[in-house]
């Protein structure tokens, strides 16, 4: 049975209000829904009782359909008395493996940020198909990554018992294609402007090295639970600072004297445009990530590897490098080979840049996304050769 149409701009966008605030992308997608006249409510988790309360009123009193997006899992909690008798929502998903079951299970579409998770549902894939290390270890020091790291025992311990509890879920679903849909972020101009900046590294990383979830979706191993799913960013930079001087020039935030990633969106654009290459993967789970947008629309190639699913044109701009089969030796070939091949790369991001700009302007991703619920394929341009059109076969 087909799940009810829902209309982007007709329904009622609850969007997290502290994820808004510390980072660009809901800001953007908030200003384009009110642009298209939809109903965009911050909510603030379950301290925020006036928000509670004004949902709890709209609920009761519209059959509005409700989107949530942007939420972490205990502020979608906080939701839970709301929505469930009332259902009638969808979700938007980022890291799709972190969210309360009941909420993936109840929503009328899923709608996810990156590709594997539709892939995953529908078993064309794995949700990670490299194991990662067995021991956890925060870079930089947190106090959650000490507790993931804590916890990362008793977790492998629970495992067994755990995934036989997410079997049993599984077995009880019954798979609809036509409820999972695919928004991937969006990418503008004024936030990635080109500037005559000098280059000063060859190399360089901006991202989290340690990546640590508790896996609570049924068909997210809980085995990875607490694992770090960015240890191959870890070993790749590893690799390649110990020729830092040598000949290369590399940054890698973690020898500063406050060892963290760029803090301010303005450092961390300057810093990509300073760099002639960026180390970008999307981890052990292979999820195509904003950064791969973000690099190649600053003109800046990468090295890492190619992503599975989203972003064919990703192979004009990287050089492929996987971490997991690399070792000292093979990886100063392959930072030679880049640096040989810089010019054309460069010419390929800035060859990719407007048009990139065009497939991931938000208006665009909102329209596709319409198409979507309507029934239309998601667009060949979006993922690679093969990848829609086994989902789609997976309908019949």
């Amino acid at each position: 049975m087909r799940p009810p149409r829902f209309s982007i701009n007709e329904s009622l966008w609850v969007c997290g209000g502290a994820r808004t605030q510390e980072i660009l992308y809901p800001r953007n997608e908030t200003a384009a829904l009110r642009e298209r006249g939809a109903r965009v409510m911050l909510f603030n988790g379950a301290k925020d009782t006036g928000g509670l309360e004004e949902l709890g009123r709209l609920a009761r009193q519209s059959s509005q359909h409700i989107v949530l997006m942007w939420l972490r899992p205990r502020e979608m909690m906080a939701l839970y008395p709301i929505l469930r008798e009332r259902k009638n929502f969808s979700i938007v998903l980022d890291d799709w493996w972190i969210y309360p079951r009941w909420f993936t299970h109840e929503a009328d579409y899923i709608i996810n940020r990156m590709y594997n998770g539709i892939a995953v549902r529908l078993g064309q894939s794995e949700f990670v198909t490299v194991p990662p290390p067995l021991l956890t270890k925060s870079e930089p020091l947190s106090v959650y990554g000490v507790e993931a790291a804590l916890l990362r025992w008793p977790a492998l311990a629970l495992w067994p018992l755990v995934d036989i509890y997410k079997w049993l879920q599984r077995r009880g679903d019954k798979i609809q294609p036509e409820r999972l849909l695919y928004l991937p972020l969006s990418v503008s101009p004024e936030s990635l402007p080109l500037t005559n900046e000098a280059v000063k590294y060859d190399f360089m990383f901006t991202g989290s090295m340690t990546g640590v979830w508790l896996m609570r979706d049924a068909y997210a191993s809980f085995k990875h639970t607490f694992a770090n799913l960015y240890f191959d960013r870890k070993r790749l930079m590893d690799l390649i600072v110990q020729f830092d001087g040598k000949p290369f020039k590399v940054y890698d935030w973690r020898r500063l004297p406050d060892p963290h990633p760029p803090q301010s969106w303005d450092d961390y654009v300057q810093l990509t445009r300073q760099s002639r290459f960026a180390v970008a993967t999307g981890g052990f789970h292979n999820a195509g990530l904003p950064k791969h947008l973000e690099y190649a629309c600053l003109g800046v190639p990468m090295i890492g590897p190619k992503t599975l699913f989203e972003f064919p044109w990703l192979d004009e701009c990287v050089i492929e490098a996987n971490a997991m089969s690399l070792d000292s030796r093979k990886i100063k070939p392959l930072l030679d080979e880049a640096l040989e091949r810089y010019p054309v790369l460069r010419a390929n991001c800035l060859k990719w840049r407007e048009q990139l700009f065009k497939l991931h302007g938000i208006h665009r991703l909102l329209d596709m996304l319409q198409a979507q619920a309507d029934g239309q394929p998601i667009p060949p341009e979006y993922l690679r050769a093969g990848v829609d059109k086994s989902a789609r076969a997976s309908k019949a």
